[in-house]
């Protein structure tokens, strides 16, 4: 009898952010996946008070973009995932935010589903949410747009054009040219950014003159015009 893996959402960094939902499949799972991208353990580190005892599978996650790199890893974190799942044991894997946005983990959903497996997803509290809350704003009103844009990219420049609040994902790599694109599209003192959001060394900038050039990785910043 094949297992369960369940994609499961941890929220921003806090660990009192986690869903009921999250916390109850985390404390019922026989494994907990772990994505291994050879630093820090953020994931593991949100969530050790709630899986203490419970059996940890480090699954590699490499931050790159070479396609094959990827591809390699996704298919030997599969392969680990399968072995446990054909034992009919229950996995959550963990992912940071929600898996549904920008989470690698969605790559090793659709493989493992397409393999005939039961996959299913554990919704967690994004970190747009969160860096909202700790601003003290509402994301969007009435009949406001809402643009959610992978900020480490570089065609974010027409996105930043269009009507509504803006929301820049994992900004903190990219904030020199972020920086400099909000000044000529007149929108630089309209944002605002949140560093390490919930977690223990958050910081909130009301201003971007504020930020430095080494801002973390986990960095959010929101445009409210």
């Amino acid at each position: 009898m094949n297992g369960i893996l369940y994609g499961v959402g941890i929220g921003p960094g806090n660990p009192k952010m986690l869903t009921l939902q999250a916390v109850e499949t985390l404390q019922a799972a026989d494994v907990i996946a772990i994505p291994d991208t050879s630093g820090e353990k953020t994931a593991l580190n949100i969530v050790r008070s709630y899986i203490e005892n419970k059996e940890l599978l480090f699954c590699p996650m490499p931050m790159s973009r070479d396609l094959d790199v990827v591809e390699k890893a996704h298919r030997t974190s599969c392969g680990l995932l399968e072995k446990e799942l054909d034992k009919g044991r229950r996995v959550a894997f963990i992912t940071l935010g929600d898996p549904t946005i920008y989470s690698t983990y969605m790559y090793i959903n659709k493989i493992i589903s397409g393999k005939g497996y039961r996959t299913e997803i554990i919704p967690g509290i994004p970190s747009f949410c969160a860096t909202a809350g700790a601003l003290n704003i509402a994301l969007c009103d009435r009949d406001e747009a809402l643009h959610i844009i992978p900020a480490s990219y570089d065609f974010t420049h027409e996105l930043m054009a269009l009507k509504g609040t803006k929301v820049l994902m994992k900004s903190g790599r990219s904030i020199g040219r972020i920086k400099e694109q909000l000044k000529e599209m007149k929108l630089y003192h309209k944002a605002q950014m949140v560093e390490c959001c919930s977690m223990d060394d958050e910081k909130i900038y009301k201003s971007l003159d504020e930020v430095s050039e080494a801002s973390s990785y986990f960095s959010t910043i929101i445009i409210k015009e």
